[in-house]
This record gives C-alpha cells, structure tokens and sequence, in this order.
C-alpha cells in the first residue's frame, strides 16, 4: 500500500506540474531556462570530449607502446672523439633488437628519405618511404589505393622498381603540368619517378579513405618496398632515419625503452649517441582534456544551478497560490508523505522538461561533425555516447531533487487547518 500511495503521489505531480506549467507558460519557461541552457552547454562539451576521447581510445593502444629512436644531433665538441667509435644508427640495430630483445615486440622496418625526386618529369621535394610488407597495414590504414594497384608480395619480395604515390602529389603535379599543355593528363600511374638516377614505375596513387581526415606524414610520400629503398638507393644496411620499435607490455614503455636503449648502446660500442622519445604525450594530452572536461563541467553546473534556483523559486510561489488546496488533500486523508512527494514530483517534472530540451539543444554539434573532423583533421568527431545521456539525466533529476526539497519540506508540514483558512 505505501509503494502504490507514493506511486499516486508521483503521477499526482507530474499532472499538477503539467497543469501549473500550461497555466503559467512565461514563468514556466523562464523556470526551466536555466536547466535547459545549462544541460545544453554540458551535452554540447560531452559530445566534444566524446569525439576525442573515442579518437584516442582507438589510438592508444597502438601509439602508447611505440618508441622512436634517432640519432642524437646536438653532441658537445668533447664527445665527438668518443662519437666516433660508434658505427651510428643502423638497419641492422631494429632486427637485432627485434630477434634478440624480449622488450621489443615489433621493429618497424622503414627506411625515410627527404630529398629532390622527378616525377613525370617535374621536380619535387617529396618524403620517399622504403616500407616492408608487414608494416604496410599500419603505415598505411589510413590510406587507400584508388588508381592503379598496391604493392604487390613479389613487389616487397624482390625490391621491384615500383611506386605508390600521395594523392596530394598527384593533384600538385596534373595541376602544374595540365597547365603549360594542351593534352590534359588525368593520371600518373604508370608514369616515371626518378631520384639519384633510379627510376621507379608509378603502380598506384593512394587516397585517404577518409577526406576529413588526410594523415601529415603521408601527404607528401611516395611509397616503395624497403628491399628496393636498400637495393637501389641507400645500401643494404643503412641509418633508416629513425627507428619506431613496439614495445611487449604498453603499460611498462618507460622501463623497456630504458632496456632497449641499453642494448642499443652496446651495439653503439657504449656510446650514446641517440635520443628517444616514448609516447608519454598521450598522457599530458589525456590530462589536458580531462582538466578541460573538468573545466567546462563546473561552467555547466553552475548553468544547472542557476536553473536549479529558477525551479525552487517557481515551486515556493506555486505553494503560495495553492496553499488552500494543500489544505483540502490534507483534509481529505493525504498525508505528510503524499505531499512531500507531490511537489518533489512536480519538481523533477520541471527539471527533467528543461533537461530534455537541453539535450535536443545541445546536440548541435553533431550537425557540424563533418565540418569540426575536418578541420581538427580528424582528431574530433562529436559523440554521444549512452553514458553520457545518463549521466546527464542522473544530474538533472538531482537538481530536481535538490532544489524542490525545500518547497516540498514546507508544503508537507503545513498546518490544514491553517491552509484552509487562508485567504
């Protein structure tokens, strides 16, 4: 009998505040405002967070274990004598590292060049990245071939003199030859790149899978098999650049970079002549839009208790014009209870009204998600995850809570007599 009589008393609140709110639209309205402006403000900055945290989720796991070591360039005049044992960063250091190291989980084997390269007879500076088989699913997931075809296992087996080539390149060099020429050129598959007197055949032109989304390091690229970067261009043993080494366990980077520094410098001869860098900016990155998240959290909860103030001031004056009616329920049998939850009821209906709204509002910036990917070229994609649409209510409804907890205090220990007595 008591869950039935709270269950009337909630049902009895929600009508009544449906009633009160279309018998007083203005101050309804201006009661709900506030929550309704606050929630927006809290979905719109969630469904951001969201987009960014979905982003990194789906990175982290593959950039938190990686390392890049490099040759160290700013060497004091007293070491360079010391230097010179040192054969220098060198191919071989990634495979022996790979094969002997239990740290080292993977050794990316790519080899970097930047330099002059022909292509279809025009000059360029362009980033030439030898590639093995093995890493092209990560070097290149972001990137597809649209014309021609991709590297073929007997392209990456036998060091064939082929080559994909960015789209970006493309675009730059049919824009600049199509120009000068009357016979324009749609594609350059099939045409020639040369770079120290090597020529490659262009195979393919390799697009981003994703417009919003174009990867930096990849713009201005021309792909070929690593056997072929060693066969024909830097020796078979050469500095690859740098080196990006995937560690065995990503929650211990710190520690087995250290370790693998080690062995990389006892191939050195003992000297240290490189750097390295972890991934630990994923970290400063991830508190950074967890202290912004933060931030912007405390801005709308302001928003909501403002709102909130707006409802305990529209339910205390509801109080006053309905006293005679608290009167008449209490004379009719309804007790403290009943009442207290009345008006805690009609409370809650009037947050969760500014709430709902506020959610339609503040899915906003799921109408630009197009635009904001594309120009935080692909870090932000606006989300809104189920968690967050709880979360968002769980606070509305405690708004409700908090704030029509006095006016419902008061109205429940009103005196029937008194209330029936007054004018």
């Amino acid at each position: 009998m008591v869950v039935i009589s709270i269950i009337r008393s909630v049902l009895v609140g929600i009508v009544m505040a449906a009633v009160e709110m279309r018998a007083h639209k203005l101050r309804s309205l201006l009661s709900v405002l506030g929550v309704m402006l606050g929630v927006a403000s809290l979905v719109a900055i969630l469904s951001l967070m969201g987009g960014i945290d979905k982003f990194l989720n789906e990175q982290m796991g593959k950039w938190a274990g990686l390392i890049w070591y490099w040759t160290s360039s700013d060497i004091p005049e007293e070491d360079k004598v010391v230097r010179s044992r040192s054969p220098g960063m060198r191919f071989s250091d990634g495979v022996y590292l790979e094969q002997n190291v239990d740290e080292v989980e993977q050794f990316y084997r790519i080899i970097e060049r930047y330099g002059t390269i022909y292509i279809a007879g025009q000059r360029n500076r362009a980033n030439l990245r030898g590639i093995a088989a093995d890493v092209e699913e990560d070097e290149l997931e972001h990137v597809t071939v649209n014309k021609g075809n991709d590297l073929s296992d007997d392209d990456y087996e036998r060091g064939n003199r082929v080559c994909l080539l960015s789209w970006q390149l493309e675009e730059r060099i049919l824009k600049r030859f199509n120009s000068g020429n009357d016979n324009n050129m749609d594609s350059l598959v099939g045409k020639e790149c040369v770079h120290n007197g090597v020529r490659f055949i262009i195979k393919g032109i390799f697009y981003p899978k994703d417009e919003n989304f174009q990867p930096w390091n990849l713009r201005r690229a021309i792909i070929i098999p690593v056997n072929t970067m060693k066969k024909y261009i830097t020796g078979y043993n050469p500095d690859p650049g740098s080196m990006q080494i995937q560690v065995s366990d990503a929650k211990k980077v710190k520690q087995q970079a250290e370790i693998i520094g080690e062995y990389l410098k006892a191939l050195h001869r003992g000297v240290e002549d490189f750097e390295y860098r972890t991934a630990e900016w994923l970290d400063e990155l991830t508190e950074m839009f967890d202290n912004l998240s933060l931030l912007m959290g405390v801005i709308s909860v302001i928003s909501l208790v403002v709102g909130g103030l707006s409802i305990m001031n529209v339910m205390l004056s509801s109080i006053s014009e309905r006293i005679q009616e608290i009167g008449v329920r209490k004379a009719l049998g309804a007790n403290n209870l009943a009442i207290f939850i009345q008006f805690i009821g009609e409370s809650i209906t009037l947050s969760l009204t500014g709430g709902i709204f506020g959610v339609i509002m503040g899915m906003t910036p799921l109408l630009f998600a197009d635009a904001i990917q594309k120009s935080t070229d692909g870090a932000i994609i606006p989300t809104i995850l189920p968690v967050h649409i709880i979360y968002v209510f769980a606070i509305v409804v405690t708004v409700g809570v908090v704030f029509g907890l006095y006016p419902a205090v008061k109205a429940a220990k009103m005196n029937p007599i008194d209330a029936l007595r007054y004018e």
